[in-house]
């Protein structure tokens, strides 16, 4: 009877041990800028990346971040510098896609950006796995958004399955 009780009183130490731990992993990595020209003086400006904690999105996102901060508008066909307007430009490479806007001088004013199953940021990972256990992060959804006279905001969408319930979670990155 005593060898009984030791038992159960190790394997209920065992569990109760076990179902404390948080288990987690992502991989780190250092955040970095994308440099630019700007249009109006030829100087090099820096736009930081749409990243968070250190977590940069795919390559092809970083590209078609690079394209929009350095688009020419007035060598499109469009253009017309006598035009008192301003122009609307959709960049895309498969699952990515950014709006941009550009005023009637060229210069770049704002941007909204859509990345489809991106990276999460470790935190917010961290966060929906403690609050949803046993759910599997199936898709993920990244939006950008970027203007010239404001700092740049970032907030993702994360769906997640469970058997045959799907959730789709969302999170704004910067908080």
């Amino acid at each position: 009877m005593k060898t009984f009780l030791t038992t159960l009183l190790l394997l209920g130490f065992a569990q109760a041990t076990y179902s404390q731990m948080d288990i987690a992993s992502a991989e780190n990595t250092n955040m970095a800028f994308i440099t630019t020209k700007d249009n109006s003086n030829s100087s090099v400006s820096t736009f930081p990346k749409i990243s968070d904690d250190g977590l940069p999105m795919a390559e092809r996102s970083e590209k078609l971040q690079l394209q929009v901060f350095n688009y020419d508008i007035k060598s499109a066909k469009v253009f017309s510098p006598k035009a008192n307007t301003t122009y609307s430009v959709r960049f895309s490479q498969g699952n990515y896609r950014i709006d941009a806007i550009y005023a009637k001088d060229g210069q770049f004013i704002q941007s909204e950006g859509v990345f489809e199953n991106v990276p999460i940021p470790f935190h917010i990972g961290y966060e929906l796995a403690k609050k949803y256990p046993g759910w599997e992060f199936h898709k993920s959804w990244c939006y950008s958004n970027y203007s010239f006279d404001k700092s740049p905001k970032t907030s993702y969408s994360i769906e997640i399955k469970k058997g045959d319930k799907t959730k789709v979670i969302s999170s704004n990155a910067l908080n």
